[in-house]
């Protein structure tokens, strides 16, 4: 079962930059179909980068709009149905030790859950991704991290890629912990007799004030065809 194609935003707000910093961000032309999944009767939004992270001294604040892009509307009319709109506040986080959680956002119409993250002392890392090379056709890869020892992974990006791409992220990361990052990619192919092998690339970076890392990784595809 699809969702109905979809317009939104989701941003965040704090003192230190108050204009809206964009978590998810969709217009009428770039629309996202996603799936709904049948037992849980939940969808996931892909997240989009690179948004910063937020500084909660006193309060930070999510505003979110979630709309079904109506099909052919016409020039005067609306171009969808708001499923979900308005805004909250975190306020008052006076924990000592890093933690994450898991909040639901209500609407007439539906729910929205958001899991965030609440770091002690945290710096700001970002995660740069440029394809170098790849087949003429491109390949599948998948990009993923894990902050601060939590198991919780962040998916920086998912699909299609080709050579000369760049994708941009941003991570928070407490200071006296570490940043896991997780490749992976495999190649595009459609003949379903062949199995796809992927290659997958991990590395852990310690936090820092100021630094960069390069690494270049080679990843070499292989179709295998089992009798």
């Amino acid at each position: 079962m699809n969702l109905p194609k979809s317009l939104a935003f989701f941003a965040a707000r704090d003192k230190v930059e108050p204009l809206r910093n964009y978590v998810y961000r969709r217009g009428i032309h770039n629309y996202e179909a996603v799936s709904v999944n049948r037992k849980t009767g939940m969808a996931r939004l892909s997240l989009i980068g690179a948004a910063k992270g937020i500084v909660i001294t006193s309060q930070a604040l999510f505003e979110f709009e979630l709309c079904v892009r109506t099909e052919d509307p016409s020039e005067d009319g609306p171009k969808g149905d708001i499923l979900i709109k308005g805004c909250t506040e975190i306020t008052n986080i006076h924990e000592t030790e890093s933690f994450v959680k898991t909040g639901r956002l209500y609407g007439e119409k539906c729910g929205l859950d958001v899991k965030f993250a609440v770091l002690q002392n945290a710096v700001q890392a970002t995660v740069d991704v440029e394809i170098l090379r790849a087949p003429v056709c491109g390949f599948d890869l998948k990009a993923y991290a894990k902050t601060s020892g939590f198991t919780d992974v962040i998916r920086l990006f998912e699909g299609a890629a080709k050579a000369g791409r760049r994708l941009s992220s941003v991570v928070a990361v407490g200071r006296r912990s570490h940043l896991d990052l997780c490749i992976r990619g495999s190649s595009v192919d459609s003949d379903p007799s062949q199995n796809l092998l992927y290659e997958q690339w991990e590395c852990r970076f310690d936090a820092c004030y100021h630094g960069t890392v390069s690494e270049e990784v080679h990843f070499f595809f292989i179709l295998r065809q089992f009798q």
